[in-house]
């Protein structure tokens, strides 16, 4: 092989594991942003939210009814590897099974190797309608 060869065969590896890179990043689920929607609690898809503990993930965001009986709602993707968290009732924490990481309520980072923490969105209940807001 000679220099040139050389040199083209180095450039399409590097190519090759820039876009592999992007790729990898781009993956990652980002926090939806300007949220605002309604969900109606006596519709059937959402009849995990009818009991304390329940969740749900819905348009990109984890909504938590909690044993007091509110609402929680935060970013359903783990900054880290964008992995969609669980909701842990008897801690009233949210969790990524995938890699160990740990958030409170308002979705703020406990530990675990993610970067950051869940962004927190609004809740509002009139009646049977839940609103999530930024």
């Amino acid at each position: 092989m000679d220099r040139k060869e050389f040199l083209q065969q180095l450039g399409l590896g590097g190519t090759a594991l820039f876009a592999a890179t992007c790729l990898g990043a781009c993956s990652k689920s980002s926090a939806p942003t300007n949220v605002e929607f309604q969900i109606d609690l006596t519709n059937n898809t959402y009849s995990a939210l009818k009991n304390a503990g329940g969740y749900v993930v819905t348009q990109g965001i984890i909504i938590a009814r909690t044993t007091n009986n509110t609402y929680l709602a935060v970013s359903a993707a783990c900054p880290h590897e964008g992995v969609q968290v669980q909701y842990s009732s008897g801690t009233n924490q949210f969790v990524c099974t995938a890699h160990g990481s740990y958030f409170s309520s308002t979705g703020s980072k406990i530990s675990g190797p993610t970067p950051k923490g869940l962004t927190q969105y609004n809740t509002s209940l009139t009646g049977n309608t839940l609103r999530v807001y930024s």
